[in-house]
């Protein structure tokens, strides 16, 4: 590619970090992010017509400006070239999944981290195939366990819905978790479940935290509620997940 195409990305770039004065410092990485995006994209990021390549124009758009926004916030003797291996799969994968805000930023974000230095210990190339295994859902939780700060091993409440007898017992719920949000029961055990198979966490049914009331979340819904008090025989009982390693460093990486 022409060098001086570079004008198309340094400007935006400087503009994010409020002056050029770094310019010299970026411009060799930000040379690679504009070549290999020319080749995932196939345009001139300047010739908007091009852009409908993509599917959505904007979406497109904002996955280039947020991750140049993220990139601003590296100092400068941090920045690295970034590694092909992460940034070219990952922008691969990112022309398929724009579309979902969560998911865009995720992709906004490895390929931030490609450029930083400092997360060259805990980035992963299998980040990016997580990222392309994950729902919506998926990524509103681990949006919301980033909030929370958790660390890794330390149990986090879930729990279970059985009817026991004296023949034995029968699950009607296997996980029951909620995050601020409209999904139910079912959706949000669905991804628990993926999020486990991808190795970023892991559902201990035998375990739970010795903190009673760190269920009450669970007690108090007002589903459950309905449950307890249409179906009297259901009883629920304590369980846990945790973060594993690998997911605590994509949280790091990717939210």
């Amino acid at each position: 590619m022409d060098p001086n195409q570079l004008k198309d990305f340094l400007p935006l770039f400087t503009g994010f970090l409020g002056g050029a004065t770094s310019a010299g410092v970026f411009a060799g990485p930000i040379q690679t992010f504009q070549d290999w995006w020319y080749v995932n994209y196939g345009h001139d990021v300047s010739n908007q017509a091009a852009l409908l390549r993509a599917k959505n124009e904007i979406d497109v758009e904002n996955l280039r400006n947020s991750t140049l926004q993220e990139v601003a916030t590296i100092p400068p003797e941090n920045v690295q070239e970034p590694p092909l291996k992460i940034l070219g799969p990952a922008l691969e994968a990112s022309k398929y999944y724009i579309e979902e805000e969560e998911l865009r930023s995720m992709f906004a974000k490895i390929l931030a981290s490609s450029f930083d230095n400092r997360k060259n210990s805990i980035i992963h190339p299998s980040f990016v195939e997580i990222i392309k295994q994950l729902d919506v859902t998926d990524a509103r939780i681990l949006q919301f366990l980033k909030g929370q700060n958790p660390l890794a091993g330390s149990p986090i409440p879930i729990m279970k819905a059985v009817i026991r007898s004296d023949s034995g017992y029968k699950i009607v719920f296997p996980i029951i978790y909620f995050i601020n949000g409209t999904e139910g029961i079912n959706e949000l055990s669905s991804s628990l479940t993926n999020l486990e198979r991808l190795g970023l966490l892991k559902i201990e049914d035998d375990k739970y935290s010795t903190i009673d009331s760190d269920y009450d979340f669970i007690r108090n819904n007002f589903t459950v509620q309905q449950v307890l008090q249409y179906h009297p025989d259901i009883s629920f009982e304590k369980m846990c997940f945790s973060i594993t390693p690998l997911g605590m460093n994509f949280l790091e990486v990717c939210l």
